[in-house]
């Protein structure tokens, strides 16, 4: 009996320990912010973003360069950083089951060229250090303009044979590769299946669709060979699936220049989807103690130039990863008084 104590008692510490361990869903992610020369950045912006781009924290870089995150969930992030004079930083990373300790470095949009050296040491064309001789590059023989490289006479019947037969290739090439003309109205008509779900199954089939019915015992799903009805003790895991598309986000709070008849917001943009957004524009809208309109106006982008199939040239496009700068001016409407003001990003997604 004595010998059999001690062992319960290590098991029950055992189990309290693993079962505090999972209980543990919050953790900290902490770390340093270096520049190009391996520096701790000061007051710099960092800013974590979930899986969705959505800000979650910010926080600025102490003396040395050191940041802490507190109370965070597990899942993805991206942390993003920013300095005036050191440049911007990206990292992503997962929070699974323990802490993290990460470093970001920032890069300058600046590049640094390196010093030119145009002095030519003379010493190493002495005598004792000769030049090896080069090769002397032989001119390929040319055929003079009287010289035949066959016999005309006799070939000029076969090659005459050899083009007619050619000809008759082409032909036949070119009449296999015609395409139908096909009218817009008829592209319009012919719908490509979009399934919205992801259903993962027990013996290792996937099956995608889109989700019509649920029960507390089954799932029925529209796919593209027909209506599937599937017992839920049969499925492992369902997923909605998200078509990659462009989001544009604000990067940090803008600053914002108070005037008494208008207010100046600065900021920078960026592009955290998976498909180019065009025409990008900030708008800004200011109301009054009465949630009246007290101004509002809009700003275009400065990003890439894009020439589009209407022939339309813009330069307003960001593509997947990008930044951008805004200055937005909004006047403050006569007689009226701005009390708080919201931001929107407006964008289009082209072909």
């Amino acid at each position: 009996m004595n010998k059999v104590l001690p062992c319960i008692l290590i098991l029950s510490s055992i189990f309290a320990v693993d079962m505090k361990a999972k209980k543990k869903k919050i953790f900290t992610v902490s770390g340093i912010v270096k520049n190009q020369e391996g520096t701790g950045v000061k007051k710099a912006r960092l800013v974590i973003l979930d899986k969705n781009g959505d800000k979650i924290k910010e926080v600025k870089t102490k003396k040395n360069g050191e940041f802490i995150f507190k109370k965070l969930k597990a899942g993805s992030y991206t942390l993003l950083g920013e300095h005036k004079t050191d440049g911007d930083g990206e990292i992503k990373f997962n929070l699974l089951g323990k802490d993290l300790n990460l470093t970001i470095k920032l890069k300058s949009d600046q590049a640094i060229e390196a010093p030119v050296d145009n002095e030519v040491d003379l010493n190493m064309f002495s005598e004792d250090k000769k030049l090896p001789q080069q090769r002397k590059q032989t001119e390929n023989p040319k055929l003079k303009f009287e010289d035949l490289f066959f016999e005309y006479d006799s070939n000029l019947k076969a090659l005459k044979t050899e083009i007619d037969s050619l000809k008759t290739v082409v032909k036949g090439y070119q009449k296999g590769q015609t395409m139908p003309n096909v009218s817009s109205e008829l592209l319009d008509v012919i719908k490509v299946p979009t399934f919205q779900n992801r259903v993962e199954l027990q013996n290792g089939t996937i099956v995608s669709g889109d989700l019509i019915e649920e029960s507390d015992s089954s799932l029925t799903l529209k796919t593209q060979i027909g209506t599937l009805v599937l017992k839920k003790e049969m499925v492992i895991r369902m997923d909605e699936l998200e078509k990659p598309g462009p989001k544009v986000i604000f990067f940090g709070e803008p600053f914002i220049d108070y005037y008494p008849n208008k207010q100046i917001f600065s900021g920078k943009i960026k592009n955290v989807g998976e498909i180019r957004a065009d025409f990008v524009r900030v708008t800004g809208k200011l109301f009054d103690q009465t949630t009246k309109t007290a101004g509002v106006d809009s700003i275009f982008v400065k990003g890439n130039k894009v020439t589009y199939s209407t022939n339309v040239v813009s330069d307003t496009a960001l593509k997947p990863g990008e930044t951008a700068s805004y200055i937005l001016t909004v006047p403050i409407r006569k007689g009226t008084k701005a009390e708080y003001h919201t931001m929107d990003i407006n964008w289009e997604q082209t072909r």
